[in-house]
Protein backbone atom coordinates (compact mmCIF):
# COMPACT_ATOMS: atom_id res chain seq x y z
CA UNK A 1 0.00 0.00 0.00
CA UNK A 2 1.43 3.46 -0.60
CA UNK A 3 -1.51 5.42 1.92
CA UNK A 4 0.70 6.84 5.36
CA UNK A 5 -0.69 7.35 8.82
CA UNK A 6 -1.15 10.75 7.68
CA UNK A 7 -3.42 9.86 4.67
CA UNK A 8 -6.88 10.77 4.74
CA UNK A 9 -8.92 7.49 6.48
CA UNK A 10 -11.71 7.41 3.24
CA UNK A 11 -7.62 7.14 1.26
CA UNK A 12 -7.00 4.02 3.17
CA UNK A 13 -9.82 2.44 3.01
CA UNK A 14 -10.28 2.18 -1.03
CA UNK A 15 -6.74 1.44 -1.17
CA UNK A 16 -7.41 -1.21 1.44
CA UNK A 17 -10.50 -2.49 -0.61
CA UNK A 18 -8.17 -2.58 -3.90
CA UNK A 19 -5.41 -4.19 -1.92
CA UNK A 20 -7.97 -6.66 -0.65
CA UNK A 21 -9.10 -7.62 -3.71
CA UNK A 22 -6.56 -7.93 -5.89
CA UNK A 23 -5.23 -10.87 -3.20
CA UNK A 24 -8.35 -12.41 -3.41
CA UNK A 25 -7.36 -12.72 -7.49
CA UNK A 26 -3.99 -13.55 -6.49
CA UNK A 27 -5.24 -16.89 -4.04
CA UNK A 28 -7.66 -17.84 -7.10
CA UNK A 29 -5.21 -17.46 -9.80
CA UNK A 30 -2.61 -19.89 -7.44
CA UNK A 31 -5.13 -22.47 -6.90
CA UNK A 32 -7.18 -22.46 -10.23
CA UNK A 33 -7.60 -25.93 -11.92
CA UNK A 34 -9.40 -23.62 -15.37
CA UNK A 35 -8.62 -20.45 -16.48
CA UNK A 36 -12.25 -19.82 -16.42
CA UNK A 37 -12.34 -19.44 -12.67
CA UNK A 38 -12.05 -15.87 -13.25
CA UNK A 39 -14.70 -13.96 -14.41
CA UNK A 40 -14.56 -11.12 -16.44
CA UNK A 41 -14.63 -8.45 -13.54
CA UNK A 42 -11.92 -10.29 -12.52
CA UNK A 43 -9.97 -9.86 -15.26
CA UNK A 44 -10.64 -6.34 -15.75
CA UNK A 45 -9.45 -5.60 -12.03
CA UNK A 46 -6.31 -7.73 -13.52
CA UNK A 47 -5.88 -5.87 -16.57
CA UNK A 48 -6.12 -2.38 -14.29
CA UNK A 49 -3.77 -3.68 -12.03
CA UNK A 50 -0.90 -4.69 -14.92
CA UNK A 51 -1.12 -0.92 -16.69
CA UNK A 52 -0.24 0.59 -13.27
CA UNK A 53 2.45 -1.36 -13.22
CA UNK A 54 3.22 -0.97 -16.40
CA UNK A 55 3.21 2.69 -16.19
CA UNK A 56 5.37 2.72 -13.22
CA UNK A 57 7.70 0.48 -14.99
CA UNK A 58 8.14 2.41 -18.00
CA UNK A 59 7.72 5.53 -16.23
CA UNK A 60 4.86 6.38 -18.92
CA UNK A 61 1.34 6.29 -17.70
CA UNK A 62 -0.80 3.83 -20.26
CA UNK A 63 -4.50 5.30 -20.92
CA UNK A 64 -7.16 3.27 -22.30
CA UNK A 65 -6.99 4.14 -25.93
CA UNK A 66 -2.94 5.36 -25.73
CA UNK A 67 -2.00 3.01 -28.75
CA UNK A 68 -5.10 3.63 -30.47
CA UNK A 69 -3.84 4.91 -34.04
CA UNK A 70 -5.30 8.20 -33.59
CA UNK A 71 -4.07 8.68 -30.31
CA UNK A 72 -1.99 11.50 -29.75
CA UNK A 73 1.42 10.30 -28.79
CA UNK A 74 4.76 9.97 -30.28
CA UNK A 75 4.41 7.69 -33.24
CA UNK A 76 7.71 5.98 -34.40
CA UNK A 77 7.50 5.71 -38.32
CA UNK A 78 5.93 2.29 -39.49
CA UNK A 79 5.05 1.42 -35.79
CA UNK A 80 2.34 -1.28 -35.83
CA UNK A 81 -0.06 -0.46 -32.79
CA UNK A 82 -1.04 -4.43 -32.26
CA UNK A 83 2.45 -5.30 -31.82
CA UNK A 84 3.49 -2.41 -29.74
CA UNK A 85 0.56 -3.23 -27.56
CA UNK A 86 1.77 -7.05 -27.34
CA UNK A 87 5.43 -6.06 -26.33
CA UNK A 88 4.30 -3.62 -23.77
CA UNK A 89 1.67 -6.33 -21.94
CA UNK A 90 4.32 -9.10 -21.99
CA UNK A 91 1.96 -10.96 -24.70
CA UNK A 92 5.08 -11.23 -27.14
CA UNK A 93 7.54 -12.66 -24.11
CA UNK A 94 5.22 -15.27 -23.28
CA UNK A 95 4.91 -16.16 -26.80
CA UNK A 96 8.48 -16.72 -27.16
CA UNK A 97 9.05 -18.39 -23.93
CA UNK A 98 6.17 -21.39 -25.29
CA UNK A 99 8.32 -21.33 -28.76
CA UNK A 100 12.27 -21.84 -26.86
CA UNK A 101 10.15 -24.65 -25.02
CA UNK A 102 8.78 -26.75 -27.62
CA UNK A 103 6.07 -24.52 -28.74
CA UNK A 104 4.52 -26.19 -25.71
CA UNK A 105 0.74 -25.51 -24.46
CA UNK A 106 0.15 -22.74 -22.26
CA UNK A 107 0.01 -23.75 -18.59
CA UNK A 108 -3.71 -22.48 -16.54
CA UNK A 109 -1.67 -19.46 -14.75
CA UNK A 110 -0.03 -18.66 -18.44
CA UNK A 111 -3.91 -18.92 -19.73
CA UNK A 112 -4.77 -16.52 -17.29
CA UNK A 113 -2.51 -14.45 -17.78
CA UNK A 114 -2.75 -14.22 -21.31
CA UNK A 115 -6.54 -13.28 -20.91
CA UNK A 116 -5.57 -10.49 -18.41
CA UNK A 117 -2.71 -9.42 -20.97
CA UNK A 118 -5.10 -9.17 -23.90
CA UNK A 119 -7.68 -7.66 -21.86
CA UNK A 120 -5.00 -5.00 -21.23
CA UNK A 121 -4.06 -4.75 -25.23
CA UNK A 122 -7.79 -4.03 -25.99
CA UNK A 123 -7.78 -0.84 -23.50
CA UNK A 124 -4.81 0.52 -24.75
CA UNK A 125 -6.08 -0.32 -28.40
CA UNK A 126 -10.13 0.65 -27.83
CA UNK A 127 -10.78 3.99 -29.66
CA UNK A 128 -11.05 6.65 -26.97
CA UNK A 129 -13.10 10.20 -26.54
CA UNK A 130 -10.27 12.94 -28.62
CA UNK A 131 -10.12 16.44 -27.92
CA UNK A 132 -9.66 19.01 -31.12
CA UNK A 133 -6.21 18.21 -31.94
CA UNK A 134 -5.10 22.09 -32.10
CA UNK A 135 -5.97 24.59 -29.79
CA UNK A 136 -7.37 26.29 -33.24
CA UNK A 137 -10.13 23.94 -33.74
CA UNK A 138 -11.22 24.73 -30.10
CA UNK A 139 -13.68 27.34 -31.49
CA UNK A 140 -15.39 25.22 -33.69
CA UNK A 141 -15.89 22.59 -31.33
CA UNK A 142 -17.46 24.14 -28.59
CA UNK A 143 -20.01 26.09 -31.24
CA UNK A 144 -21.58 22.91 -31.16
CA UNK A 145 -20.89 21.13 -27.43
CA UNK A 146 -22.15 24.32 -25.43
CA UNK A 147 -24.00 22.75 -22.15
CA UNK A 148 -27.46 22.97 -21.51
CA UNK A 149 -27.51 25.84 -23.97
CA UNK A 150 -28.29 26.37 -27.88
CA UNK A 151 -25.75 25.70 -30.24
CA UNK A 152 -23.69 28.92 -32.08
CA UNK A 153 -23.87 29.11 -35.59
CA UNK A 154 -20.89 27.88 -37.73
CA UNK A 155 -21.61 30.15 -40.41
CA UNK A 156 -22.44 33.76 -40.91
CA UNK A 157 -21.93 37.39 -39.35
CA UNK A 158 -22.29 36.41 -35.89
CA UNK A 159 -19.83 33.45 -35.90
CA UNK A 160 -17.74 35.28 -37.95
CA UNK A 161 -17.25 37.64 -35.36
CA UNK A 162 -16.66 35.22 -32.97
CA UNK A 163 -14.32 33.34 -35.28
CA UNK A 164 -12.34 36.72 -35.89
CA UNK A 165 -11.76 37.42 -32.23
CA UNK A 166 -10.87 34.19 -31.18
CA UNK A 167 -8.27 33.89 -33.70
CA UNK A 168 -6.84 37.29 -32.52
CA UNK A 169 -6.51 35.99 -29.14
CA UNK A 170 -5.11 32.75 -30.52
CA UNK A 171 -2.22 35.16 -31.69
CA UNK A 172 -1.16 35.79 -28.26
CA UNK A 173 -1.28 32.50 -27.18
CA UNK A 174 -0.47 30.44 -29.86
CA UNK A 175 -1.78 27.43 -31.93
CA UNK A 176 -0.76 24.00 -30.85
CA UNK A 177 -1.78 20.44 -29.78
CA UNK A 178 -4.57 20.44 -27.03
CA UNK A 179 -2.65 17.52 -25.83
CA UNK A 180 0.69 18.98 -25.24
CA UNK A 181 2.21 20.03 -21.70
CA UNK A 182 1.42 23.04 -20.27
CA UNK A 183 -1.26 24.23 -22.31
CA UNK A 184 -3.49 25.76 -19.69
CA UNK A 185 -0.07 27.71 -18.77
CA UNK A 186 0.13 29.52 -22.42
CA UNK A 187 -3.60 29.86 -23.02
CA UNK A 188 -3.30 31.70 -19.36
CA UNK A 189 -0.30 33.86 -20.47
CA UNK A 190 -1.77 34.17 -23.68
CA UNK A 191 -4.85 35.80 -22.86
CA UNK A 192 -3.13 38.39 -19.58
CA UNK A 193 -1.29 39.14 -22.91
CA UNK A 194 -3.93 40.32 -25.07
CA UNK A 195 -5.57 42.20 -21.95
CA UNK A 196 -2.39 43.90 -21.35
CA UNK A 197 -2.12 45.15 -25.40
CA UNK A 198 -5.91 46.20 -25.39
CA UNK A 199 -5.59 47.89 -22.35
CA UNK A 200 -6.01 51.80 -22.90
CA UNK A 201 -7.56 50.99 -26.28
CA UNK A 202 -11.02 49.75 -25.44
CA UNK A 203 -13.44 49.50 -22.07
CA UNK A 204 -12.37 47.23 -19.11
CA UNK A 205 -15.83 45.74 -19.80
CA UNK A 206 -15.54 45.21 -23.58
CA UNK A 207 -11.95 43.39 -22.82
CA UNK A 208 -13.44 40.93 -20.72
CA UNK A 209 -16.15 40.75 -23.28
CA UNK A 210 -13.70 39.76 -25.87
CA UNK A 211 -12.14 37.03 -23.56
CA UNK A 212 -15.52 35.73 -22.50
CA UNK A 213 -16.20 32.92 -25.56
CA UNK A 214 -12.54 32.01 -25.89
CA UNK A 215 -11.72 31.54 -22.43
CA UNK A 216 -15.49 29.18 -22.01
CA UNK A 217 -14.65 27.11 -24.77
CA UNK A 218 -11.06 26.55 -23.73
CA UNK A 219 -12.50 25.62 -20.13
CA UNK A 220 -15.31 23.55 -21.54
CA UNK A 221 -12.67 21.29 -23.54
CA UNK A 222 -10.67 20.61 -20.72
CA UNK A 223 -13.11 19.60 -18.53
CA UNK A 224 -14.71 17.23 -21.63
CA UNK A 225 -11.80 15.53 -22.21
CA UNK A 226 -10.09 15.95 -18.56
CA UNK A 227 -7.42 17.97 -20.33
CA UNK A 228 -6.37 19.20 -16.78
CA UNK A 229 -5.75 23.00 -17.96
CA UNK A 230 -6.13 25.59 -15.07
CA UNK A 231 -6.77 28.51 -16.74
CA UNK A 232 -6.86 31.87 -15.08
CA UNK A 233 -8.53 34.82 -16.43
CA UNK A 234 -6.66 38.31 -16.57
CA UNK A 235 -8.11 41.02 -13.97
CA UNK A 236 -9.35 43.66 -16.05
CA UNK A 237 -10.93 46.74 -14.15
CA UNK A 238 -14.40 47.56 -16.04
CA UNK A 239 -15.50 51.30 -16.23
CA UNK A 240 -18.80 52.63 -15.18
CA UNK A 241 -21.11 51.71 -17.86
CA UNK A 242 -22.37 54.66 -20.10
CA UNK A 243 -26.16 55.40 -19.45
CA UNK A 244 -28.19 54.04 -21.57
CA UNK A 245 -30.11 56.50 -24.03
CA UNK A 246 -34.06 56.31 -23.01
CA UNK A 247 -36.63 58.23 -25.99
CA UNK A 248 -38.70 61.30 -24.30
CA UNK A 249 -42.11 61.62 -24.44
CA UNK A 250 -41.89 63.45 -27.48
CA UNK A 251 -39.71 61.63 -29.03
CA UNK A 252 -41.77 58.49 -28.77
CA UNK A 253 -44.95 60.40 -29.91
CA UNK A 254 -43.02 61.45 -32.97
CA UNK A 255 -41.63 57.79 -33.66
CA UNK A 256 -45.67 56.77 -33.09
CA UNK A 257 -46.98 59.13 -35.79
CA UNK A 258 -43.88 58.35 -38.01
CA UNK A 259 -44.77 55.17 -38.02
CA UNK A 260 -48.57 55.31 -38.14
CA UNK A 261 -47.58 57.58 -41.31
CA UNK A 262 -45.40 55.82 -43.10
CA UNK A 263 -47.21 52.95 -43.18
CA UNK A 264 -44.45 50.22 -44.10
CA UNK A 265 -42.37 47.38 -43.13
CA UNK A 266 -39.64 49.49 -41.07
CA UNK A 267 -42.96 50.97 -39.18
CA UNK A 268 -44.21 47.67 -38.66
CA UNK A 269 -40.80 46.66 -37.29
CA UNK A 270 -40.08 49.20 -35.31
CA UNK A 271 -43.74 48.88 -33.39
CA UNK A 272 -43.05 45.66 -32.29
CA UNK A 273 -40.16 46.60 -31.16
CA UNK A 274 -41.60 49.41 -29.13
CA UNK A 275 -44.31 46.99 -27.94
CA UNK A 276 -41.24 45.39 -25.17
CA UNK A 277 -38.17 46.24 -26.80
CA UNK A 278 -37.71 43.69 -28.91
CA UNK A 279 -34.09 43.04 -30.13
CA UNK A 280 -34.50 42.92 -34.74
CA UNK A 281 -33.07 39.63 -34.08
CA UNK A 282 -35.97 38.63 -32.03
CA UNK A 283 -38.32 40.19 -34.60
CA UNK A 284 -36.99 38.01 -37.28
CA UNK A 285 -37.20 34.92 -35.66
CA UNK A 286 -40.68 34.95 -35.38
CA UNK A 287 -40.64 33.99 -38.88
CA UNK A 288 -39.41 30.39 -37.72
CA UNK A 289 -43.01 30.19 -37.07
CA UNK A 290 -44.77 32.85 -37.95
CA UNK A 291 -48.80 31.90 -37.90
CA UNK A 292 -48.00 30.52 -33.97
CA UNK A 293 -45.56 33.25 -33.08
CA UNK A 294 -47.75 36.44 -34.38
CA UNK A 295 -51.50 36.76 -33.27
CA UNK A 296 -52.97 39.58 -34.58
CA UNK A 297 -56.78 38.65 -34.72
CA UNK A 298 -59.01 38.16 -31.62
CA UNK A 299 -59.49 40.51 -28.26
CA UNK A 300 -55.79 40.60 -27.17
CA UNK A 301 -53.09 39.91 -30.41
CA UNK A 302 -49.63 39.50 -29.29
CA UNK A 303 -46.38 38.22 -30.16
CA UNK A 304 -44.99 34.94 -29.06
CA UNK A 305 -41.50 35.21 -28.54
CA UNK A 306 -40.51 31.78 -28.06
CA UNK A 307 -37.51 30.62 -30.48
CA UNK A 308 -34.20 31.13 -29.45
CA UNK A 309 -33.48 34.08 -27.64
CA UNK A 310 -30.41 35.49 -25.75
CA UNK A 311 -31.07 34.30 -22.27
CA UNK A 312 -34.06 31.67 -21.91
CA UNK A 313 -35.78 34.23 -19.81
CA UNK A 314 -36.31 36.51 -22.79
CA UNK A 315 -38.62 33.74 -24.13
CA UNK A 316 -42.10 35.99 -23.49
CA UNK A 317 -45.75 37.25 -24.78
CA UNK A 318 -45.34 40.68 -25.61
CA UNK A 319 -49.32 41.88 -26.06
CA UNK A 320 -50.11 44.93 -28.55
CA UNK A 321 -51.84 47.61 -28.12
CA UNK A 322 -50.68 50.28 -30.23
CA UNK A 323 -50.11 50.25 -34.34
CA UNK A 324 -51.92 47.01 -34.85
CA UNK A 325 -53.14 48.23 -38.50
CA UNK A 326 -49.50 49.03 -39.58
CA UNK A 327 -48.60 45.49 -37.92
CA UNK A 328 -51.50 43.76 -39.23
CA UNK A 329 -50.28 45.08 -42.86
CA UNK A 330 -46.57 44.49 -43.27
CA UNK A 331 -45.14 43.18 -40.36
CA UNK A 332 -44.77 39.58 -42.56
CA UNK A 333 -43.39 41.64 -44.73
CA UNK A 334 -40.72 43.24 -42.60
CA UNK A 335 -39.60 39.51 -40.60
CA UNK A 336 -38.74 38.35 -44.53
CA UNK A 337 -37.03 41.01 -45.07
CA UNK A 338 -35.01 40.80 -41.76
CA UNK A 339 -34.57 37.56 -43.00
CA UNK A 340 -32.81 37.99 -46.29
CA UNK A 341 -30.68 41.42 -44.95
CA UNK A 342 -26.88 41.43 -42.75
CA UNK A 343 -27.56 41.86 -39.26
CA UNK A 344 -25.01 45.10 -39.62
CA UNK A 345 -27.50 46.14 -42.69
CA UNK A 346 -30.72 45.98 -40.70
CA UNK A 347 -29.10 47.60 -37.75
CA UNK A 348 -28.15 50.52 -40.10
CA UNK A 349 -31.35 50.99 -41.44
CA UNK A 350 -33.72 50.92 -38.78
CA UNK A 351 -31.30 53.08 -36.86
CA UNK A 352 -31.57 55.76 -40.20
CA UNK A 353 -35.49 55.72 -39.72
CA UNK A 354 -35.42 56.38 -35.71
CA UNK A 355 -33.01 59.46 -36.95
CA UNK A 356 -35.84 60.66 -39.27
CA UNK A 357 -38.57 59.73 -37.09
CA UNK A 358 -37.25 61.91 -33.91
CA UNK A 359 -34.39 63.84 -35.07
CA UNK A 360 -32.14 62.27 -32.51
CA UNK A 361 -28.75 60.85 -33.72
CA UNK A 362 -28.43 58.62 -30.64
CA UNK A 363 -30.92 56.26 -30.54
CA UNK A 364 -30.79 52.94 -31.24
CA UNK A 365 -33.25 50.10 -32.14
CA UNK A 366 -32.08 49.11 -28.33
CA UNK A 367 -32.80 52.21 -26.79
CA UNK A 368 -36.64 51.01 -27.30
CA UNK A 369 -36.29 48.43 -24.48
CA UNK A 370 -34.79 51.10 -22.12
CA UNK A 371 -37.62 53.43 -22.77
CA UNK A 372 -40.21 50.46 -22.59
CA UNK A 373 -38.75 49.42 -19.19
CA UNK A 374 -38.79 53.31 -18.04
CA UNK A 375 -42.70 53.66 -19.40
CA UNK A 376 -43.48 50.61 -17.21
CA UNK A 377 -41.28 51.72 -13.97
CA UNK A 378 -43.57 55.15 -14.55
CA UNK A 379 -46.91 53.81 -14.13
CA UNK A 380 -46.28 50.97 -11.42
CA UNK A 381 -46.43 48.04 -14.15
CA UNK A 382 -45.54 44.82 -11.66
CA UNK A 383 -42.53 43.40 -11.21
CA UNK A 384 -43.92 39.84 -12.86
CA UNK A 385 -45.66 41.56 -15.50
CA UNK A 386 -42.55 43.36 -16.64
CA UNK A 387 -40.81 40.14 -16.67
CA UNK A 388 -43.32 38.38 -18.78
CA UNK A 389 -43.50 40.72 -21.58
CA UNK A 390 -40.03 42.47 -21.36
CA UNK A 391 -37.82 39.32 -20.38
CA UNK A 392 -36.26 40.13 -17.24
CA UNK A 393 -36.29 37.61 -14.04
CA UNK A 394 -38.64 38.02 -11.54
CA UNK A 395 -38.45 35.74 -8.78
CA UNK A 396 -41.47 33.24 -8.05
CA UNK A 397 -43.15 30.69 -9.27
CA UNK A 398 -45.91 33.31 -11.65
CA UNK A 399 -42.39 33.83 -13.44
CA UNK A 400 -42.17 30.54 -14.96
CA UNK A 401 -44.92 31.24 -16.82
CA UNK A 402 -43.60 32.06 -19.56
CA UNK A 403 -42.38 28.68 -20.18
CA UNK A 404 -45.80 27.10 -20.21
CA UNK A 405 -47.30 29.64 -22.94
CA UNK A 406 -47.05 27.05 -25.53
CA UNK A 407 -49.17 24.58 -23.96
CA UNK A 408 -51.91 26.84 -24.39
CA UNK A 409 -52.62 27.40 -28.09
CA UNK A 410 -54.18 30.75 -29.81
CA UNK A 411 -57.29 30.56 -27.81
CA UNK A 412 -56.45 29.45 -25.10
CA UNK A 413 -53.71 32.51 -24.51
CA UNK A 414 -56.21 34.95 -25.12
CA UNK A 415 -58.67 33.87 -22.80
CA UNK A 416 -55.96 32.99 -19.88
CA UNK A 417 -56.57 35.40 -17.42
CA UNK A 418 -52.83 36.74 -16.83
CA UNK A 419 -52.67 36.97 -20.48
CA UNK A 420 -55.90 39.75 -19.86
CA UNK A 421 -53.83 41.50 -17.06
CA UNK A 422 -50.69 41.91 -18.81
CA UNK A 423 -52.40 43.46 -21.86
CA UNK A 424 -54.15 45.51 -19.40
CA UNK A 425 -50.38 46.51 -17.94
CA UNK A 426 -49.18 46.52 -21.61
CA UNK A 427 -51.74 49.55 -21.92
CA UNK A 428 -50.99 51.55 -19.09
CA UNK A 429 -47.32 51.25 -20.85
CA UNK A 430 -48.14 52.94 -23.34
CA UNK A 431 -51.25 55.17 -21.88
CA UNK A 432 -49.49 58.35 -23.22
CA UNK A 433 -49.53 56.88 -26.74
CA UNK A 434 -53.02 55.36 -27.43
CA UNK A 435 -54.66 58.49 -28.19
CA UNK A 436 -52.60 59.02 -31.13
CA UNK A 437 -54.14 55.75 -32.66
CA UNK A 438 -57.39 55.73 -32.83
CA UNK A 439 -57.82 52.02 -33.26
CA UNK A 440 -56.49 51.73 -29.62
CA UNK A 441 -59.17 53.14 -28.07
CA UNK A 442 -61.88 51.17 -26.13
CA UNK A 443 -64.56 51.30 -23.14
CA UNK A 444 -62.17 48.86 -21.38
CA UNK A 445 -59.14 50.99 -21.95
CA UNK A 446 -60.59 54.08 -20.23
CA UNK A 447 -61.86 52.97 -17.62
CA UNK A 448 -59.01 51.26 -16.78
CA UNK A 449 -57.12 54.44 -17.47
CA UNK A 450 -59.63 56.43 -14.85
CA UNK A 451 -58.35 53.84 -12.81
CA UNK A 452 -55.22 54.24 -12.39
CA UNK A 453 -53.74 56.43 -9.56
CA UNK A 454 -52.02 59.56 -10.79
Amino acid sequence: MTSKQSSPESYIQREAIQCTKLYELENKTRSATSPDILDDVDIDHAATELLKKLSVRDNYKYQAGDLNPNAAIDQTAGWVPEFLADEIVGIEDLMHKTRNEGDRALTVKEQIEFKVMSRAKEVLLKPRKRPPRQLSQVLVWYCVNRKNTIDWPLVGREYNRRNNRFLEILTYIGDGPTEALDVGKRITAGLEAYAEDRIGKVKGQSINRDIGGSLAAFRRVSKVYKLGWVIEAPEVDEEPADEREILTDEEQEALVLWCLKTDDKFAAILLAQLHAGLMATEVKRLGEDYEESVVLEGPRPYLLIKEATKKEARKRLVPLVLGLGVIQRHLAEGVKWLGETTESNHSHTLQNRLLKATGNPRITAHCLRHTWNANASAMNVSVLHRALIGGWSAVGKDAHFSKHMLRYGRSGLQRTKIVQAMADSQRLVFKHLLHLDPHSTSRELISLVKAQPM
